[in-house]
């Protein structure tokens, strides 16, 4: 059997809606997680006197006023002012609770922010501890869709490295629906479009994962109705 069959055949009967795993992958693993984006927070930034509303000239006023006083206005470099942190922080912080929807749930400001490039620092040293050696692939379903290749696009990508996965996902924007997967099949990272990350496993392989990856894993049933 081709190595690639179990995502081509699942995408030839699959739904077309995004509601849950079981939209985006064959129930071939134990173990699903959502990986959430590294955050970042400016701690001393007046999170209560920051408008929620920008409708009225005093509001945007105020607004710019705060961000201009703690750096955050316009600033090319403003990635500097975040102190790493977790969204368990922030849940605790904010007085909500604890689950990969934190910042849906708490006032949007410009001082909590995703960290792109602490994710991607991460996610490439969880994926170097968990390897082992093994040929990569990658699966890019809509590759049709990138302008680099429109006329022999390839779905199938075999033998990647690492570095060669995170080059594409830089071309990709982290916005296809791929499926990067060993040999074994043991693991499988996925993105799709307008969604997290997720990560599915064989259950023997669950601790490994746990505690390889330094980024917020939250575990989620394969029919459970959490896209939105």
């Amino acid at each position: 059997m081709n190595k690639f069959d179990w995502i081509k055949q699942f995408y030839e009967i699959r739904s077309k809606s995004w509601n849950s795993i079981s939209d985006i992958i064959p129930n071939e693993f134990n173990d699903y997680f959502l990986i959430h984006w590294k955050v970042g927070i400016v701690d001393d930034f007046p999170f209560d006197n920051y408008p929620l509303k920008n409708e009225t000239i005093e509001e945007t006023n105020k607004r710019i006023k705060i961000e201009k006083e703690f750096g955050l206005f316009l600033n090319p470099n403003e990635n500097k002012l975040f102190r790493p942190t977790t969204l368990k922080e922030i849940a605790e912080r904010f007085n909500v609770d604890y689950d990969y929807n934190v910042l849906n749930k708490i006032k949007r400001t410009p001082a909590i922010k995703t960290l792109g490039n602490l994710t991607i620092s991460n996610l490439k040293s969880g994926i170097e501890k968990i390897l082992k050696n093994e040929p990569l692939n990658l699966f890019v379903e809509d590759i049709y869709r990138h302008s680099i290749d429109k006329i022999n696009p390839k779905q199938e990508i075999e033998n990647l490295t690492i570095e060669d996965y995170f080059e594409w996902q830089q071309e990709l924007g982290f916005d296809y629906c791929t499926y990067l997967f060993p040999k074994s099949m043991k693991w499988c990272i996925t993105t799709s479009e307008n969604l997290d990350m997720f990560l599915c496993c064989k259950n023997e392989f669950t601790s490994k994962i746990r505690s390889a990856f330094e980024l917020e894993l939250f575990p989620v049933k394969y029919e459970d109705k959490i896209l939105q």
